[in-house]
């Protein structure tokens, strides 16, 4: 399925993309809210500027996937397995379980009550994130970039976060 198509059948009604295949997917702009691509393939799928609030993406792998860039590390050769600014997309209250998310880069990402629970962040950029309210059982942030990121402490303890990078933190009020 291109890209094209699952707007075509997203406007007639249709929801669940459950593990479809929509590598390289043209999905730029798109308004996909409440979609459902849990184990879906986005990878180097185009999804800059999508919004996929209240999506589900449990399993969805997104390596390469271009979400919107809005950083000055493009050219840093180890950090560019997942080129994601998630700052240009809506994933507030997005359901990320166990999506693979390992290296991405999201600077000042928006993941406001997110699941994230078993998602795969080994490694990623994500400095300035917005994490109020994110569920984050058992999420892998080892050797992630959390710096100035908003997040509950107590959540966060019951993530994977070694050799994480957790300075100034703002805790959740």
């Amino acid at each position: 399925m291109n890209g094209h198509e699952l707007i075509l059948a997203f406007q007639a009604g249709r929801t669940d993309f459950s593990g479809e295949r929509l590598e390289g997917a043209k999905l730029s702009g798109a308004h996909l809210n409440g979609i459902i691509l849990d184990g879906a393939d986005l990878r180097e799928a185009d999804l800059g500027g999508a919004s996929l609030f209240r999506a589900s993406l449990r399993g969805t792998i997104l390596n390469r996937a271009h979400l919107g860039i809005s950083h000055d590390y493009v050219n840093d050769t180890n950090l560019d397995d997942i080129d994601i600014g998630l700052d240009c997309i809506d994933l507030a209250k997005a359901d990320l379980t166990g999506a693979f998310l390992n290296n991405a880069l999201m600077f000042r990402a928006n993941l406001c009550e997110a699941n994230l629970s078993h998602a795969d962040l080994r490694g990623a950029l994500m400095r300035e994130v917005n994490l109020d309210g994110a569920i984050l059982e058992y999420a892998n942030f080892s050797n992630a970039d959390l710096t100035g990121a908003h997040v509950d402490l107590n959540m966060l303890k019951l993530a994977n976060t070694s050799g994480a990078i957790l300075e100034d933190l703002h805790p959740e009020k």
